[in-house]
């Protein structure tokens, strides 16, 4: 009773207290100086709010943030308490140790603050959903709540399992959590699907009919199914029902015991992906050959080396594709000849694509060419193509040589370059003068060995050709009913015929060798009787030129050398190109060709007529004259000498040529070149040789021997010449006149007389 009466005079104390009014008061700013003073000298710590119209102390805000949490339901965003505070977001990460320590049902977790109480309110709505679904996983519960996998499956499932949230945790999966009566209608599900197959089946087909995953599906398999097998427990896998692999194994045994095969196709499509491991172990007993479209037995090749050896005995042939089963193709039938085909047999037998030929058929073949390749061998001859193949196997055999010096040189010239540049300091200029001359070196080694490939390429001479032997053979093997064999035994019979037509061709050529010697010796003769006319001719001619004015006579020279000079010449090389067994024409050759085939001969015979093939382009008849005298010497052949009476004779000889050819002629322009040199001729005593172009220069020195209407004809006959070569408006004029005059001029060419002692 005392303690009321107490507390009731308190209470009136205090309500006395408020209603009285003190007799000082501070103003706002005064309040404000002495709360930053106290705040200066640390003797007191406060919080400003965002308006700073208010401050708290930091237990006083501790206290706000449990409130806060408390209030919001036992979770709260870090900015969203900041905001309901009224305190910037700062001053709440900075004592948010403060709140969380010691208390351990407190988390600090992605910027917001949790407590038990919402862990266990979520935990409970686990439960639920795991109860309604049978399954949940972390990585949807971590969507739902907006919380880390972690979080969420540490301190919510994991910590309440069995408590809370009743479920099991996933031993494959420790993020899956289900319930015995899901695993018990998953189990259900598959063996309610896998009971009712009769046939393989992918997995993904199962999977999308009774909506189950392919990892929960895998991990409850072995629980479940007893009717069937899997063929693999990743991606792509089917199951194999009991029922089908006895049918399937049933299917296998049947068609191997009928067959003596098994096609890696066919176990395929039963479903037997690792057919090599399920023939295996199918037929451990067996003695199979594995090959690459199938499996046979021993029985097979056994067959198929019978039909080979009487092949052999029976001197034909055999095709494995038709003895073999039809599944078998080229590759198995090479792996099957290499197993069969003993060394004695190769040596007997021939395999041509699926075909086994015996040595004996394929000879008996090859009797049907022998007149063909004697007929082929003769004419390689007469041709020169052998010839031609017999050199490039000489020069073959002498470029290796040739590459060993070339090789020796640039080694010396390489260690001297090495030393130069060694002994010296700087010299850019000589460094790069190095660095050419092995460029250069380099080059023409490279050049000697593009030589070689050509000549190595050269040296296939083909006696026999294909077409031929593929004509021959056609018919007989269309008779056997092997015409597919036409290509390919063409192809095996070319090298050996082509060998053989080789021996035939070299056996021809010995005995032409043989009568083209007995035959040289009179050849020889009618050569050099030919040549002593031919230099007789030109030192005839030479004598006339010279009769010409000095200007004259350099372009009749030139004239002279490129025709008859070099006639003379071509026979000299034609001839030491028989001598040489070379089967080489020099007729056509420009003069760099000739002074290249002079190069490639023998050392005795490129000193002599190097100098005569180099007179061709000079401008004396004399050089040509002491140079074709050198090379005749080399040739066994002499110079007649000079013969002044024989010399008339031949002039006269000439002369009536020349007459006989201008009488028979019609061509309007070589009239006016034929009575030229006529008149030459019998004016001078003299032969000359020139060509239309000169016809003006030598009218002009004829004048002197002429009568005033001879020139005047002639010079007119010459005009109108020109004016019809040059093809202009008069041309057609011009060779109308030439037909008027024709005959006249011939006549003062058949007419013309020797001047006399007067004239002169």
């Amino acid at each position: 009773m005392a303690d009321w009466e107490e507390i009731k005079r308190l209470a009136a104390d205090f309500q006395k207290v408020q209603l009285s009014s003190t007799s000082q008061k501070l103003s706002e700013r005064n309040c404000i100086e002495i709360i930053n003073y106290l705040k200066e000298k640390k003797i007191i710590d406060l919080i400003f709010t965002v308006d700073g119209k208010e401050f708290l102390t930091p237990s006083h805000l501790i206290q706000d943030i449990k409130n806060e949490l408390f209030i919001s339901g036992g979770r709260i965003n870090l900015v969203e308490l900041a905001k309901n505070i009224g305190v910037d977001l700062a001053h709440i990460t900075a004592h948010l140790k403060d709140v969380l320590k010691g208390q351990k049902d407190l988390h600090s977790i992605l910027g917001q603050l949790i407590d038990s109480s919402y862990i266990t309110k979520i935990a409970g709505e686990i439960n639920e959903k795991l109860a309604q679904q049978g399954q949940i996983n972390i990585s949807d519960l971590t969507i739902q709540y907006d919380l880390s996998a972690e979080f969420l499956q540490q301190q919510v499932v994991e910590k309440h399992l069995g408590k809370i949230i009743h479920g099991k945790q996933d031993s494959n999966d420790p993020r899956v959590f289900f319930t015995e009566s899901f695993i018990a209608r998953c189990k259900a599900k598959i063996r309610g699907a896998l009971c009712g197959l009769t046939r393989p089946t992918p997995i993904a087909s199962i999977l999308n009919q009774i909506n189950l995953t392919e990892k929960l599906f895998f991990s409850l398999f072995d629980q479940t199914s007893v009717h069937g097998t899997l063929t693999s427990r990743v991606v792509g896998a089917q199951y194999i029902p009991n029922v089908y692999a006895r049918s399937q194994n049933e299917w296998v045994n049947n068609f191997y015991k009928q067959n003596d095969y098994l096609e890696y196709d066919a176990l395929t499509r039963l479903g037997i992906s690792d057919y090599k491991s399920f023939i295996k172990k199918q037929f451990s007993s067996e003695d199979l050959v594995f090959l690459n479209s199938c499996a046979a037995s021993k029985r097979v090749l056994e067959r198929a080396e019978a039909d080979i050896d009487e092949c052999i005995s029976s001197k034909s042939y055999v095709d494995l594709q038709s003895n073999l089963p039809s599944v078998f193709n080229e590759k198995d039938i090479k792996l099957i000849l290499d197993t069969i085909l003993t060394r004695q047999k190769q040596q007997q037998t021939v395999v041509i694509e699926n075909f086994i030929l015996s040595k004996a058929f394929i000879e008996n073949l090859s009797k049907n060419f022998d007149d063909l390749i004697k007929e082929k061998a003769k004419f390689v001859v007469e041709s020169g193509k052998y010839q031609q193949y017999q050199t490039d196997i000489q020069i073959s055999s002498s470029k290796p040589q040739k590459f060993e010096e070339v090789d020796e040189k640039v080694d010396k010239r390489e260690e001297r370059r090495k030393k130069a540049a060694g002994g010296k300091s700087g010299g850019g200029t000589q460094g790069r003068e190095t660095k050419t001359k092995s460029t250069k070196k380099a080059t023409r080694g490279k050049h000697l060995e593009d030589d070689f490939e050509t000549v190595e390429r050269r040296q296939q001479l083909q006696v026999v050709l294909s077409e031929d032997i593929a004509d021959l053979i056609q018919k007989e093997l269309e008779e056997d009913g092997l015409d597919e064999l036409t290509v390919p035994l063409t192809q095996y019979l070319l090298p050996q015929l082509n060998e053989k037509g080789l021996e035939i061709a070299g056996e021809i050529y010995a005995t032409t060798i043989a009568d083209r010697t007995a035959n040289r010796r009179q050849t020889h003769n009618e050569l050099q009787n030919k040549l002593n006319a031919l230099i007789g001719d030109v030192r005839l001619f030479e004598k006339g030129l010279k009769l010409l004015p000095e200007d004259l006579q350099g372009q009749l020279v030139k004239y002279l050398l490129k025709t008859l000079c070099t006639d003379v010449t071509t026979e000299i090389l034609n001839y030491v190109a028989a001598e040489q067994n070379l089967n080489t024409q020099t007729d056509n050759f420009t003069n760099e060709q000739r002074l290249k085939f002079v190069n490639e001969l023998p050392p005795d015979l490129k000193k002599s007529l190097l100098p005569l093939v180099k007179s061709l382009t000079g401008q004396s008849i004399d050089e040509f004259m002491v140079a074709v005298e050198e090379s005749l010497n080399v040739c066994s052949m002499i110079i007649k000498k000079i013969d002044k009476k024989k010399d008339r004779t031949i002039v006269l000889n000439h002369k009536h040529v020349l007459l006989e050819q201008l009488n028979k002629c019609d061509d309007l322009a070589l009239v006016l070149h034929l009575t030229t040199l006529i008149i030459f001729t019998t004016a001078t005593q003299c032969m000359l040789h020139a060509s239309g172009r000169h016809v003006a220069a030598i009218l002009n020195f004829l004048k002197q021997y002429l009568t005033q209407g001879q020139i005047t004809e002639l010079t007119s006959y010459h005009d109108f010449v020109t004016l019809m070569l040059s093809g202009g408006s008069e041309a057609e004029n011009a060779k109308e006149k030439l037909k008027e005059k024709i005959q006249t001029v011939k006549n003062i060419a058949n007419e013309f007389k020797k001047p006399g002692a007067e004239k002169s």
